[in-house]
């Protein structure tokens, strides 16, 4: 489904990507994973079109998608949970939901969106009127995927979905995952928490430096002497 090609991306003088490549299969759970700074938000920003890209590809069944603008990415059944979740804090539940729906296309595919989203996370129907500002940050992640999956993408993207929430909301946050990979939904992954990403993962990337240093199966790179040592502390 996705493939990316000797993508180089620069900030300035500055190399953040150099030269990734990488692809995701229809069905597949794939994780990006790598220390803070190792460049996975900018490949998951590059893929969605809001980082302008240096040199290479990012292609998507086979059409280069890499110069496109990134408000064609929903129209072409991509969709991104960002960094940080970036809901509208003061509105409701239904209407951060609702914002899945912004283009015609999107609506489209996903006309029964919000029961999908209530379906698998029935805590939202329940709290539909709710403000998202006084929820927890864990019930915070459910609005942002369910956001996301409302639109029924054909490829959704989680960036760091784990990032500065605590050990128990990250338990919580992570069985939410596992409720969407379920779906069969074609999953990418880009996340700190290494350890769980690639459990649920069916293959992954570790990136260092803007580089891809490792690929393997989740079992593989979980069982790697190097990324035990390296990248999850392990000895």
């Amino acid at each position: 489904m996705l493939e990316v090609r000797d993508l180089v991306v620069n900030y300035g003088e500055a190399a953040a990507l150099r030269g990734v490549d990488m692809t995701v299969r229809s069905g597949e759970t794939v994780s990006l994973i790598g220390a803070n700074g190792a460049g996975k938000s900018t490949l998951v920003k590059a893929l969605m079109g809001m980082q302008p890209v240096t040199s290479g590809s990012v292609l998507l069944d086979g059409e280069d998608i890499s110069r496109r603008q990134a408000s064609d990415r929903p129209k072409l059944g991509m969709a991104i949970v960002p960094e940080g979740r970036r809901l509208f804090k003061d509105m409701s539940v239904k209407d951060n939901l609702r914002l899945g729906l912004h283009d015609a296309a999107a609506r489209r595919r996903g006309a029964d969106g919000l029961d999908l989203a209530y379906d698998l996370f029935p805590i939202l129907r329940k709290r539909s009127r709710q403000l998202c500002g006084t929820m927890s940050g864990g019930e915070q992640q459910m609005v942002a995927l369910g956001r996301a999956l409302v639109s029924r993408p054909r490829l959704l993207i989680l960036d760091e979905p784990s990032l500065g929430l605590a050990p128990i909301v990250v338990a919580q946050v992570f069985e939410v995952i596992e409720a969407v990979v379920a779906q069969d939904v074609t999953v990418l992954l880009a996340e700190q928490n290494m350890h769980r990403a690639l459990s649920l993962s069916d293959r992954g990337y570790v990136l260092a430096d803007g580089s891809v240093v490792l690929e393997g199966t989740g079992t593989e790179l979980l069982q790697s002497d190097r990324v035990r040592t390296a990248y999850l502390g392990e000895s």
